[in-house]
């Protein structure tokens, strides 16, 4: 399983406050991969921010999650045609010219190039000539999630990775389990670092008498409904950063770990404003010690719980994460016309 990932929301710096958003811009989002939902997540949050967004998604035959999306390149042309041309502004997500979607259809990119456009990373840097390309395109605006890749891209503005904190899917139920539950939902536990979330030293700590739930390859709004019945949540405590999970996890009301190091700290500062931040921060090596508080101090833990859907409604408020990217967007359409 993917990530779970959710529909979209980000945060608004108080030190740059955007206005709510009044007009409606008409935004199309292309995507090659899934990337935990967050380009859907994006694009719902900004419809609620009362921006005009579609996701086009170029999906992968490999590709079995569940996020939404709003059209795919194989529809006719008749189709995706008027929808790209009306477009005032395409947001790139890890693709761009030369990407798979435009090999396949290069009549797409006839009509988007020309564009105003964003691009946005979402992965580790890898060197990719197509990704690397779009950073060195002085006619882009480029943005990264305000997250580990943050260090690896200087070349990028910093956002939030937007969730809709008010779809079902993403509220807590703030359900109270005796003994307490523990969700760790790795995509895969046979790859390393980055991807696999440090599964084998978190794995040996749950199995030391935690009771815990563990999701593997399942979809993603199955994950979500069966983490949100949890108390506590664990992201990965092996690279220094969070994922999109911490971020459904704590809208969700769950007591939520993560390794956030001082670097990623940095980052949420960038989109909040703030150095305060809910998660419960831990290593292999204080694991044990951090569960077994929460575990054992029932109003801690509930503090924690309470803390978490509060910094999600006060920073990762979807109306104010689309006036965000309203704003982006507006700069990237007036870096287009100069």
């Amino acid at each position: 399983m993917t990530e779970p990932a959710a529909a979209v929301t980000a945060a608004t710096s108080p030190a740059i406050a955007a206005p709510e958003v009044e007009h409606s811009m008409r935004v199309i989002h292309i995507t090659e991969g899934n990337l935990s939902g967050a380009p859907s997540r994006l694009a719902a949050v900004e419809r609620t921010g009362g921006i005009d967004a579609l996701l086009l998604y170029h999906r992968n035959d490999a590709d079995t999650n569940d996020y939404p999306y709003d059209h795919l390149t194989s529809e006719p042309r008749e189709v995706l045609a008027p929808l790209l041309a009306a477009a005032d502004l395409v947001h790139f997500h890890n693709c761009w010219r030369g990407s798979a979607a435009f090999a396949v259809h290069p009549w797409m990119w006839d009509i988007v190039g020309g564009k105003p456009a964003v691009f946005q990373v979402h992965s580790p840097r890898r060197g990719d000539p197509i990704e690397e390309a779009a950073l060195r395109e002085p006619a882009l605006t480029k943005l990264v999630i305000a997250q580990f890749h943050v260090r690896q891209y200087p070349e990028c503005q910093a956002v939030p990775n937007a969730v809709p904190i008010d779809d079902p899917l993403h509220l807590p139920l703030f359900i109270d389990n005796q003994p307490p539950i523990v969700a760790f939902t790795p995509h895969n536990c046979h790859r390393s670092g980055w991807h696999d979330k440090g599964c084998a030293p978190t794995l040996q700590v749950l199995r030391q008498g935690f009771r815990h739930l563990v999701k593997n390859g399942a979809l993603w709004a199955e994950v979500m409904r069966e983490r949100a019945r949890c108390d506590i949540a664990i992201d990965e405590i092996v690279t220094g950063s969070y994922h999109m999970c911490s971020l459904e996890s704590l809208s969700q009301g769950l007591a939520t770990i993560a390794g956030l190091d001082e670097l990623t700290v940095d980052a949420l500062e960038q989109v909040t404003g703030t150095r305060r931040h809910p998660w419960i921060v831990a290593t292999p090596q204080s694991l044990h010690r951090e569960l077994t508080r929460l575990v054992e101090d029932a109003a801690y833990r509930q503090a924690k719980r309470v803390e978490a859907r509060q910094y999600m409604e006060t920073f990762w408020n979807p109306r104010k994460v689309a006036a965000r990217f309203a704003a982006i967007y507006a700069g990237a359409a007036e870096r287009r016309g100069s």
